[in-house]
């Protein structure tokens, strides 16, 4: 053989599929190769120069970066709400209004979560019998969400979403101003840093500093989590009876 195949052009990926599957794993020329010569100087070429080019992957989509006028003229949360329902990002959905918080924002209780969940869901209905059992509802406390739409399939935040909605998330805090703050699951936790996105942080003390002062914050499970793995209830359980103890002042 002299190393080429003679094939019509429309069967070359046939061909190539083939060679493949044949074994082939290095590339043949028509004139052998001498292998074993010392290499020959050659004059160095420089390379030709590139233009630049801004390369974004299909999946990392990239947000428009966040105007703060909004974020600083908003003086209440409705007008927060606004500000992110006209935020140019992927996980936007025009026929669902941006759940960044809901309840009662005066309630001085917080409850934060990863993202929102289906109404009449597995998990949100258990996120709202773990807070019944603790006294709370809508009228006594509220739910910020770090995303504000849900994603795709209920799958977890990337970090990129959590960074582009980190700002509007940050100022619902300075404009609620909690005195309480539990996080439900590992995203949620992590808003007081590194350290507390950890599954070993479950049950333990954070603090949110918001307006210059530190507000503690206590993570737990997530009612997902608690669904796959009912075992960790038990421990779920201790963590909002430390919670409530809390908001009691017992604690």
């Amino acid at each position: 053989m002299d190393g080429h195949l003679d094939v019509p052009p429309g069967d070359a990926a046939s061909a190539l599929a083939w060679l493949v599957a044949a074994g082939v794993d290095t590339p043949v020329d028509a004139v052998p190769r001498a292998w074993l010569k010392a290499p020959t100087a050659r004059q160095a070429v420089s390379p030709a120069p590139v233009a630049p080019s801004v390369v974004m992957s299909p999946t990392r989509p990239i947000a428009a970066p966040v105007d703060a006028s909004p974020l600083v003229a908003a003086a209440t949360i409705a007008q927060l709400v606004d500000a992110v329902a006209a935020f140019a990002h992927p996980l936007k959905r025009a026929d669902h209004m941006p759940q960044l918080l809901v309840g009662a924002a005066d309630s001085g209780i917080v409850i934060v979560c990863d993202q929102p969940e289906t109404a009449g869901s597995p998990a949100e209905t258990l996120r709202s019998r773990m807070l019944a059992a603790i006294g709370l509802d809508m009228a006594s406390c509220a739910l910020l969400h770090r995303l504000p739409w849900q994603t795709t399939g209920a799958r977890a935040p990337r970090g990129d979403e959590l960074a582009a909605f980190a700002p509007f998330v940050a100022r619902a805090l300075e404009l609620v101003g909690p005195r309480l703050v539990l996080a439900l699951g590992q995203h949620a936790a992590g808003l007081a840093g590194d350290d507390m996105a950890l599954a070993s942080a479950r049950g333990r003390w954070g603090a949110l500093t918001i307006g210059g002062a530190e507000v503690p914050m206590l993570a737990t499970s997530h009612p997902r989590l608690l669904l796959a793995q009912p075992a960790r209830k038990r421990e779920a359980w201790a963590d909002l009876q430390a919670f409530a103890a809390r908001i009691r002042g017992e604690a």
